[in-house]
């Protein structure tokens, strides 16, 4: 199960810390204890959140998913061991050679590097593709 907020980077951090992370924080907790053993894992993608991907990986969601903005590395550091990693490559890259893209993903493997962590795209596929 995905939780999206597409817009957490449009406000400030503390604004995000306050109008924002409260209900996110919420979802885990309420979907656990509406599930129990049969919960799917819980995906949170918070695009622009950077400055609050630690106070995510306390809140419950097992896989934090990273933008295009987000160093995999610096946010390795970050998080709990526990959490997986999802993401980054940027959506742009797809307009790009078969060449380009190959690169591009090679370089976000080099970057993850590690243990637990789902290829993807640091967010949705634009229109027109």
């Amino acid at each position: 199960m995905q939780v999206f907020d597409s817009w957490a980077g449009e406000l400030s951090p503390s604004s995000f810390k306050e109008f924002s992370l409260p209900y996110l924080n919420q979802i885990p907790t309420r979907l656990q204890e509406l599930f129990a053993s049969t919960c799917p894992p819980i995906v949170i993608f918070a695009k622009g959140a950077h400055e609050s991907i630690n106070k995510l990986s306390q809140s419950g969601y097992s896989v934090i998913g990273l933008d295009w903005a987000m160093d995999p590395i610096t946010s390795r550091k970050k998080v709990n061991e526990q959490i997986i990693l999802q993401g980054n490559a940027d959506p742009c890259v797809l307009y790009g050679s078969k060449d380009t893209i190959r690169q591009n993903v090679q370089e976000m493997v080099k970057q993850f590097g590690m243990k637990r962590w789902i290829a993807n795209l640091g967010h949705g596929i634009y229109p027109g593709n």
